[in-house]
């Protein structure tokens, strides 16, 4: 076999070399690459709470709570929302809406069969009442974690990426609605978790603040808390169902584990259902089982009273 001259050589491995570079989210590696889709739901003034050892001393948990979440339907589908919030009257304390096990030092996701770990909880409001007696609106979607991504370090200098996207797969388990606005009536219970029996959700999670300078896998062997005013006490005493078992000693430096950071930072959250089954499922699917499964949820509800 003819052997290719070696400035052609050369210039044929910097030729891979660039294409490599030029590849999209080869910084962000270990991203699943959810792309943002809908059916969405947003949970409002969201928590990431984190401990490293939560579940073994190998395995970690990390819990998004919310204070509320808003229901969208999305720009294709005349973008309708519907807004609830899991606190009011003397309840100040945020609901649980995903954990997610972690390995704390690969930082991969963990297929736990641990009761409290890789659930969707979005429940309903604390304003709704369920089973047809109440005539607030509220949504609940629960499932279960498939797999989890993070960001790498994109950066070897200030100010550093790492640690400020997450991102997970998720498998409907149920979806349940209550007295529905008639610009939401697509929703319906049970209809998403059947169309969807096939196909893996979405979960994005961006955290403005990211890890800082604590390196890999330093950051999954240490506990944290992000979100909104997260260092002050009184923000602390609402979260404070959600931190037992954390670290009491605060983390001295960089490379330090086994111990707490709370860190100020905007975090959003958001829990989808992929585009092509929600285009098929919205498209034409819908405007056939719709009527009847409003008049059999509307028989159940007379049966109960």
């Amino acid at each position: 076999m003819k052997m290719l001259p070696m400035y052609k050589r050369t210039l044929l491995c910097l030729v891979g070399l660039l294409i490599s570079l030029m590849i999209p989210g080869i910084a962000e590696a270990a991203l699943l690459g959810m792309p943002q889709a809908y059916p969405d739901v947003t949970l409002n003034q969201a928590y990431l709470i984190y401990d490293n050892n939560a579940i073994n001393n190998n395995t970690g948990l990390l819990k998004v709570v919310s204070f509320g979440s808003t229901l969208s339907k999305g720009p294709g589908a005349g973008n309708s929302t519907l807004t609830q919030s899991y606190t009011g009257g003397s309840d100040h304390t945020p609901d649980l809406m995903l954990s997610i096990a972690i390995d704390r030092t690969s930082g991969n996701w963990v297929n736990s069969n641990n009761s409290a770990a890789n659930k969707v909880t979005i429940g309903f409001g604390n304003s709704v009442i369920p089973n047809g007696t109440g005539n607030t609106p509220g949504f609940k979607w629960t499932g279960k974690v498939t797999d989890f991504g993070w960001q790498q370090n994109t950066s070897t200098n200030p100010p550093y990426t790492y640690g400020t996207f997450f991102d997970a797969t998720w498998k409907f388990t149920q979806d349940d609605y209550e007295d529905m606005p008639a610009t939401m009536s697509q929703f319906v219970d049970g209809v998403l978790t059947s169309a969807m029996a096939p196909f893996n959700g979405g979960i994005k999670i961006s955290n403005s603040a990211g890890f800082g300078a604590v390196p890999h896998p330093t950051a999954f062997q240490r506990d944290w808390v992000f979100g909104t005013n997260a260092s002050r006490t009184n923000v602390q005493n609402l979260l404070s169902p959600f931190l037992t078992g954390l670290a009491s000693n605060t983390c001295s430096n960089n490379t330090s584990s086994n111990c707490i950071s709370y860190l100020n930072s905007t975090v959003t959250t958001d829990v989808f259902v992929p585009i092509p089954p929600a285009f098929w499922l919205w498209a034409g699917a819908l405007g056939f089982i719709l009527p009847s499964l409003k008049r059999k949820k509307h028989i159940n509800a007379l049966q109960s009273t």
